[in-house]
């Protein structure tokens, strides 16, 4: 009979490693992959519950099941968990460490080992594990190097790999070369970091204009343009919204400490309807970053500033939609969400 496997957390290599031993049980197989922020259902229930002629098993894949959360989406998902095809088993991943507690219960109740929490990498031994890393590869690397690539790649095993695996690529291209440095890892991640919508907030979090341009542009040219500029208002809405909860908790007495034992539950409890824990601990440091920076009051106003801008893109031609939206992060920047002011020019008076 096929089961559900429910994994969650923000360690997205362990869990592509038990994703493979999951996949080698039932082997041989087909593999669909469907998402939580998509109309997923009619074609998703089609493959779990339809034979396959030319394949023994089936096994698919939720991504993103977090947003998974009304009733009519929970309700046929708990049901088919409780009733599963013998045809097929259902992976359901998230990168936050809770569900909807119908679907959480629905797995449990098959046995605790169905359902697995991948945590980030411990502070500690992030830094031992780097520096093994480029030994075993025969390369040293100083204390600052480690730190740099700590501070700007996501804290998960497969994209500390990734990224060091290319970077040694790189660094045995140079003759004669057999050690990184602070510099190395600076020019190599300047030329092949990943910016996304998140990444254009944590710069307009912080204050940094010429990163914050320099970040959309790059999505620009990485992205076809008119979605770029369609979701980079709502997503920051999303984000700024969050910075506000987060601010309105501060201000309730929670904490927004980092370290392990001090209080964080302002990153953990629900301000408005639909907030989320934030988790990962480079998004914390944003969102602190975010309210010292800002005041409940620049955040309120920011969020109003992006909802008039996401219209004003709507209405406007798709040529001059980054330019609109250049001026929103200029706004949000430079004048906290107040509307930058019309140049105003010289006129000639003439009399009769």
């Amino acid at each position: 009979m096929g089961h559900t496997y429910l994994l969650l957390g923000p360690e997205k290599g362990l869990k592509e490693d038990f994703m493979k031993t999951i996949r080698s049980q039932v082997e041989p197989c087909d593999v669909s992959r469907f998402y939580g922020f998509e109309d997923f259902e009619a074609e998703f229930y089609a493959q779990l519950n339809n034979n396959d002629l030319f394949a023994a098993h089936k096994l698919v894949v939720l991504d993103e099941a977090q947003e998974v959360k009304t009733a009519d989406r929970v309700k046929p998902l708990v049901q088919y968990i409780g009733h599963p095809s013998e045809c097929a088993t259902l992976v359901i991943t998230s990168t936050e460490l809770y569900l909807n507690q119908a679907i959480m219960k629905a797995v449990e109740a098959q046995g605790k080992d169905y359902v697995r929490k991948f945590y980030e990498m411990f502070e500690s031994k992030k830094n031992e594990w780097l520096s093994n890393y480029f030994r075993r590869n025969g390369l040293s690397i100083d204390q600052k190097a480690i730190a740099a690539i700590i501070e700007k790649v996501e804290n998960n095993v497969q994209d500390f790999e990734n990224t060091c695996s290319q970077l040694i690529i790189h660094i045995k291209t140079i003759l004669g070369k057999s050690s990184v440095t602070y510099d190395d890892v600076e020019e190599f991640l300047s030329h092949t970091r990943e910016e996304n919508e998140f990444s254009l907030f944590s710069y307009m979090a912080r204050g940094k204009l010429e990163s914050a341009l320099e970040c959309f542009h790059t999505l620009l040219r990485t992205k076809e343009a008119a979605s770029v500029t369609s979701v980079c208002a709502s997503r920051l809405s999303t984000y700024f919204r969050r910075a506000l909860s987060v601010q309105m908790n501060v201000a309730r007495g929670c904490g927004m400490g980092l370290r392990f034992g001090e209080d964080n539950s302002a990153f953990t409890t629900k301000y408005f309807e639909g907030d989320r824990p934030i988790t990962m601990p480079k998004d914390r440091e944003v969102y602190r970053d975010c309210c010292n920076r800002y005041s409940q009051k620049d955040l309120e106003r920011i969020l109003v500033t992006l909802a008039e801008y996401d219209i004003r893109i709507k209405e406007t031609g798709m040529a001059l939609q980054p330019v609109v939206m250049e001026k929103c992060i200029v706004d949000v920047v430079c004048n906290k969400g107040r509307h930058t002011r019309k140049p105003e020019f010289a006129t000639m008076k003439t009399s009769l």
